[in-house]
């Protein structure tokens, strides 16, 4: 499944109505960042439990919108005692320092906490988490949806280049008795050279030939490669969970094991395959980067 996706979910009430949008991108682990409007911070623990239920890896952002056509258990109310105490103020103001002026309503306004808002009746975050939760699981439920899709596109995708990785590998392999030749036959011209033409013990030649294509052989790593490769098959076949972190340590190994390839090699086909096998791993690693 990819981490990449996008999920809407609405519901509505009386005189309300609760809208969920939530997003997701790539992420080494679940990073879950909610937004709700003032009133309702409270939802934000429970819709923060919701994104964990349904998503393991990914950061994830969720934002609530609430959207009021009524009073939605609310009324205005005056702190008089305030009120008095600033007109009070106000007046001795123009008594003793001769400020004319009448206080205007706007003058008011501008006072914090003149006027305060205050619940009525049940408290509104706990009456609509019924409407946010359904939001939010709509939303979630789509946004896995999204990102299932996408995880499909990309299964093509890497499948496609891990079967053609493995048919790099299976040529790297047809050459593995060519590099030993190729090998020893620069071992004894190289050996030729340096003796100035008087000979060399051929047995100690054998013996120091057989030495470098031991040094030399792939054959192990291609035997490791292709037991990764199989294992990448199955992944596919048998995702299960935590598919990505698995996903990634399996092209790690292939990469590790066609390095060694390269570097031991001394056949220039060999080189050239390992290259071209190097580069489509590149592309895998691009991609997993976005798997769950």
């Amino acid at each position: 499944m990819s981490m990449t996706g996008f999920g809407r979910g609405e519901r509505h009430g009386e005189e309300v109505s609760v809208s969920v949008d939530v997003r997701s991108v790539n992420h080494r682990f679940l990073d879950v960042h909610t937004r709700c409007p003032g009133r309702f911070l409270s939802w934000e623990p429970r819709l923060r439990g919701l994104v964990r239920d349904a998503v393991r890896r990914g950061k994830v952002d969720l934002h609530v919108n609430v959207r009021e056509w009524g009073k939605l258990g609310v009324s205005l109310r005056v702190n008089r005692g305030l009120l008095s105490a600033f007109l009070d103020e106000a007046a001795r103001i123009r008594e003793v320092h001769g400020v004319g002026g009448d206080v205007a309503l706007r003058d008011l306004l501008a006072v914090p906490e003149i006027f305060q808002v205050a619940p009525e009746g049940d408290d509104p975050a706990e009456t609509l988490w019924p409407l946010a939760e359904g939001a939010a699981r709509d939303a979630l439920d789509m946004l896995r949806r999204a990102r299932s899709a996408e995880g499909e596109r990309l299964k093509r995708v890497l499948l496609s280049s891990v079967e053609r990785i493995g048919e790099v590998s299976s040529g790297i392999r047809s050459l593995t008795g060519e590099n030993k030749e190729q090998a020893v036959a620069r071992y004894r011209e190289r050996i030729a050279e340096l003796s100035g033409g008087t000979g060399v013990d051929p047995a100690r030649l054998h013996q120091e030939a057989a030495f470098l294509v031991d040094r030399l052989d792939i054959t192990e790593e291609c035997d490791r490669l292709a037991a990764h490769l199989a294992a990448l098959h199955d992944l596919f076949r048998h995702p299960g969970d935590a598919v990505g972190k698995r996903f990634d340590f399996l092209v790690q190994e292939v990469f590790r094991e066609l390095n060694t390839a390269g570097n031991k090699s001394a056949h220039a086909g060999v080189s050239a395959l390992v290259v071209s096998a190097k580069t489509e791993l590149e592309k895998v690693r691009e991609q997993i980067q976005n798997v769950e």
